[in-house]
Formats: structure tokens, sequence, C-alpha cells
């Protein structure tokens, strides 16, 4: 029998990611109804599941339940381990285990549409970082940032004349009981 692959959270914690009928089960449970085993299926399935990073890392997270329980985690513990990294490495994981699953010759037809999809993903995020460098490259960052001198003021006498005053609290439109418009209260 083969081991589970694994992903590690921010914090270093191991979690391997079992899949089996079990898991399968408690993920329907917990996840409204989430199939694992229809997400690397024919069709589109796969793509509206990995585009919902939340809903990805609620079936992690479901998926790795007992490990959960057993390292007294509650999932709100796992969801702050867990970056765009964690979570790619844990999809990824995910991902091939439900692939493993199945047997052959079906698991080989779903690893061969996961490789696409991988492909497909790569060349995307190539694409998209070639076209945030060039919009990056024509930006032109020197004319957004302001001048020497220009502070803002039209006028130097109307700066020199408020140095050393600071405006009260009614001048700047806010209620004089030390309440801000937001509902915080000020320091007096």
């Amino acid at each position: 029998m083969r081991k589970p692959t694994t992903f590690t959270t921010l914090d270093d914690t191991k979690f391997s990611v079992p899949v089996n009928y079990l898991t399968v089960k408690r993920v329907r449970e917990l996840c409204n109804g989430v199939n694992l085993l229809e997400i690397v299926g024919p069709g589109e399935q796969l793509a509206p599941f990995i585009a919902d990073d939340v809903k990805v890392l609620e079936v992690i997270c479901a998926v790795v339940r007992p490990q959960l329980r057993e390292l007294d985690w509650s999932d709100e513990q796992f969801f702050s381990q867990c970056d765009g990294e964690v979570l790619a490495a844990a999809m990824n994981c995910l991902i091939d285990e439900v692939t493993n699953f199945f047997p052959e010759p079906r698991k080989g037809l779903v690893a061969k549409v996961i490789a696409k999809v991988r492909a497909a993903q790569a060349e995307r995020d190539r694409r998209i970082v070639q076209q945030v460098s060039r919009a990056i490259e024509q930006v032109d960052f020197g004319s957004a940032l302001p001048t020497l001198g220009n502070t803002g003021s039209t006028s130097p006498a109307s700066s020199a004349s408020s140095r050393g005053r600071s405006r009260s609290a009614s001048s700047r439109g806010l209620p004089a009981d030390g309440s801000t418009k937001t509902g915080c209260t000020r320091a007096r």
C-alpha cells in the first residue's frame, strides 16, 4: 500500500492527504455534498472547484479532519496556518490522491486529464506574468511621485498662516464628544 502525499502548513505541521471511501463520505457530509470523486472526472468539474480557494481549503480541512482532532486544532487554526503556497501544495496533493484512488484504466485517463489541466494552468500563469510585466514596464512611476517642493499647497502664505495651529474637532467635521464617524472613540 502506498503512502498518501503530504503538505506542510506555515508552522511546519505536516498533513497527509488520504483519499478513501471514508474520506469521500466525510467530505460529502461536511462540505455541502461535494463529491471528491467527481472533481477530477470528465467535463468541467475541476475548473470551478479550484477557482474557489476557500471552498478548496474547506474540502482539504474535511480531508485532514482526523489529523486536526489529534492535534486539537480547530478549523480556524488550520485556516490560519495556510497561505496561497500551502493551498497550492495541498490542492496538488488532493488531486494526485483522488487520481490515485481510481483503478486502471480510469486512473490513467484521469492522470492524463490532470496533466493537461496543469499544463494549461502553467501556460496561463506564464502569460499572466508576461502581461503584468509588460504593464509594469509601461507605467511611468516617476510622474506619479510628487516633485521636490510640491507639498500640495497652492499658496505659501496659507501654509505659513496655519503653522502651529491645529484644527478643532468641530472644524474637521467631527463630533466634539470624542467619537468619530466610524464609531470609534478618539483618545483625548
